[in-house]
């Protein structure tokens, strides 16, 4: 069972104004996170632009990690908003990707921007099935694994039905309620030999809004959340773990992972 632990760059704002000495002290902050996972895994996600709030990018994330922390066995991916890029910047992006040794990208619709100038179209200029396919048919999957995004529950067949006909090497969920939605993911990807990345939010106090936000219930696992890890890791090979609002205790549970 491989862990990978989810992890937000810096904010690029805070305030109403960029402040380039907070933003360094926010990334020295990021650094220092990583190194702290880094000592429980070698399995890093790094997120892009979470809720719309403009952060500096996945790949700079990945740069950073790369440039300062001098760990070979580093397994860096990241997410790529295709709501923000045109499919020039999302080849430039997936192409220093790979100079970076980055392992894996993930291709999420992403949500709408929270800045907005001179009306900016809504519009997505990619979508991520679209950015699939074009990558696919230009050879970048030869080079690194391209991934997408899938619900908890696939309730609209059709869209699920397009995201496998792209051809990606992975699915990655959103957070999950229970351990059978993991089973019936399963076995809805296996005949497409698709690989199955379950992510878990784990249960904290500061997580709560997160996860009525995006209408998680973790009821089935709030009190044994090592033990329902450590079930879904008889299912699949790989799990995202995420804690956004609380990194310690997120921490905490990758810790103690770590020791099973």
């Amino acid at each position: 069972m491989e862990i990978i632990y989810e992890l937000n760059p810096p904010k690029i704002f805070y305030g109403s104004n960029i402040n380039m000495d907070t933003l360094s002290q926010e990334i020295e902050k990021f650094l220092n996170r990583s190194r702290t996972i880094l000592e429980f895994t070698k399995f890093i996600h790094i997120t892009d632009s979470v809720l719309g709030i403009p952060r500096i990018s996945s790949i700079h994330g990945a740069a950073l990690i790369r440039e300062n922390i001098n760990n070979a066995d580093i397994n860096v991916s990241c997410s790529v908003r295709t709501r923000d890029r045109n499919i020039n910047s999302i080849i430039q992006f997936a192409t220093q990707s790979i100079s970076l040794n980055v392992k894996d990208l993930l291709f999420i619709m992403g949500d709408e921007p929270q800045i907005s100038i001179n009306a900016v179209t809504k519009e997505s200029l990619s979508k991520p099935t679209e950015v699939m396919t074009i990558l696919n048919s230009l050879g970048y999957n030869k080079w690194i694994n391209l991934n997408l995004s899938i619900p908890n529950k696939v309730s609209d067949f059709n869209k699920f039905t397009k995201k496998t006909k792209s051809n990606p090497y992975a699915m990655i969920t959103q957070s999950i309620d229970t351990l059978q939605e993991v089973k019936d993911l399963k076995g809805l990807l296996e005949p497409h030999k698709i690989k199955l990345i379950p992510c878990v939010m784990i249960p904290s106090k500061k997580n709560i809004q997160a996860a009525k936000m995006i209408g998680l219930d973790w009821k089935e696992y709030e009190n044994n959340v090592l033990e329902f890890i450590y079930k879904i890791g008889k299912i699949t090979e790989q799990i995202l773990i995420t804690s956004p609002n609380n990194f310690n205790e997120g921490v905490e549970v990758l810790k103690k992972i770590s020791k099973i």
